[in-house]
């Protein structure tokens, strides 16, 4: 059902000249060009537009996965323009391919992330056929397994990496352990990955850590040597944080296949700018997504207990975050491998790589910020920002081909800020869309803005950025 119609009005913005005395002129001219489609919409709140609106939705609420945002946006979206093929380039846990699906809408997501990979077939799994009484079966073996007095065989220890080193209690480790040896011996796959989804998602409950924004903050308990202490409070054993959230994803087996049981998803595991390229040209209507946001970011640090549990040693944490899009400080150009993977398509490349290079105001923002390289937290955010900035070109020209004419593509993201220079994302994209076929007819933002890091308010004072959903219509 739609939401009721409220009254759209125009913000006030703060002007785009910078704190700083840098060139401002570019960043004018692009807000100057969009400012009519800038509008607060009370309807998108940081509720609907984050993975708060899914903490209680069945399914949905097993892993928290931060990255995303809520059932209840794609539900409203799915409502207002009733598109038969919808697409997710930066699925996450799968939350626009389930909901789309549930209603019987053909839909397909990609997603790079393994954590999500997981989260996403096993929720769609359960909604199309997983038997509450094989899994409630399953749940009475599991705990019976870990609180035998029988010690797991060496090899299903949790296979840390150095990143995880020291974040589970002695007693947790030992039934870890089990709960390990007891999923590699299941032989029912669908009821496996539920089990397999219910473990991963209490690691953080059960553990010495905590996410926290670009971080993956330690307790004083872990006996880490720490910067920064924290106290994380009560930390419940693994065996009890494990049976409570298998009996919550058992009641939820009922609900999500009312709501997902309607369709079976397309999830594609991989990065988009290898995936979109494969997709056929003009086979979808619709896209409801979220990309990273330029705001260092690093998602194989904030998920590294996940990522391990799920076998990735050193070298496949190093190349997923080097095949992630580019959001960390640690990333490298990707220009080259991109000249590989558009080699029959050389012209597609070459469309973007322009896109990139003619954005002026990036470049005016990129200069600002090498001249003042010295003054950075740290100079690689220079190489982060042309990265993603090139990268999303990239999403975006194939964007322009997989969509067909009428149909929308719908993101989530957020302006990003450095050394107090604004970085108008929501414009920049934007005109990349408007080069590739789109007219963007609408930039909804969030009647309060997100406030700039801690580390620059200090010198630059507070300065909110937009966060926004915008529309992109395809033309031609």
């Amino acid at each position: 059902m739609l939401w009721p119609r409220t009254e759209v009005r125009r913000p006030t913005l703060a002007s785009v000249s910078s704190p700083n005395s840098g060139k401002t002129d570019s960043r004018q001219a692009l807000y100057d060009r969009f400012a009519d489609r800038v509008k607060i919409d009370p309807q998108f709140t940081r509720k609907v537009v984050s993975y708060q609106g899914n903490r209680k939705t069945p399914g949905l609420r097993w892993m928290k996965y931060k990255e995303g945002f809520s059932r209840t946006l794609v539900d409203y979206l799915l409502d207002e323009y009733q598109p038969k093929q919808v697409l997710d380039p930066f699925a996450g846990i799968g939350t626009t391919a389930l909901t789309a699906a549930g209603r019987g809408v053909e839909a397909t997501g990609i997603e790079i992330m393994p954590v999500g990979v997981l989260v996403g077939t096993g929720i769609a799994a359960a909604a199309n056929g997983t038997s509450s009484m094989v899994f409630e079966k399953a749940i009475k073996a599991i705990r019976s397994r870990i609180a035998s007095q029988r010690a797991a065989a060496p090899e299903h220890a949790f296979p840390h990496v150095a990143i995880t080193a020291s974040a589970f209690s002695v007693e947790a480790e030992r039934d870890i352990g089990k709960a390990r040896e007891f999923i590699a011996g299941m032989e029912d796959g669908a009821t496996q990955k539920l089990i397999n989804l219910g473990c991963m998602s209490v690691l953080e409950t059960a553990s010495y850590t905590r996410k926290d924004g670009q971080y993956l903050r330690w307790d004083t308990r872990s006996g880490r040597k720490l910067r920064a202490k924290m106290e994380k409070g009560p930390i419940p054993c693994f065996s009890d944080a494990l049976e409570q959230r298998l009996w919550e994803m058992a009641r939820d087996l009922d609900p999500i296949k009312q709501m997902f049981g309607g369709g079976h998803p397309d999830f594609r595991a991989g990065s988009s700018l290898d995936l979109l390229k494969t997709l056929p040209e003009a086979a979808f209507d619709m896209v409801i997504t979220s990309p990273p946001y330029a705001n260092r970011y690093d998602y194989t640090r904030t998920y590294a207990l996940e990522l391990a549990w799920l076998g990735l040693d050193r070298d496949a944490f190093g190349k997923l975050r080097q095949s992630l899009l580019s959001a960390t400080v640690e990333n490298r150009s990707k220009v080259e491998s991109l000249r590989t993977e558009y080699g029959d398509r050389p012209k597609t490349l070459e469309h973007a790589l322009a896109l990139y290079r003619r954005q002026e105001a990036l470049h005016e923002v990129l200069h600002i910020l090498r001249v003042n390289a010295g003054e950075l937290g740290n100079r690689h955010v220079i190489r982060l920002l042309e990265g993603y900035f090139l990268e999303m070109a990239v999403i975006v020209t194939e964007l322009g081909r997989n969509i067909r004419s009428g149909g929308s593509v719908i993101m989530v993201n957020d302006n990003v800020q450095y050394h107090g220079e604004e970085i108008p994302v929501d414009f920049i994209l934007s005109d990349f869309a408007e080069q590739c076929g789109f007219v963007c007819t609408d930039i909804w933002t969030l009647a309060r803005g997100k406030g700039n890091a801690s580390q620059q308010m200090g010198r630059f004072g507070r300065r909110e950025i937009r966060k926004c959903v915008y529309r992109w219509e395809r033309t031609g």
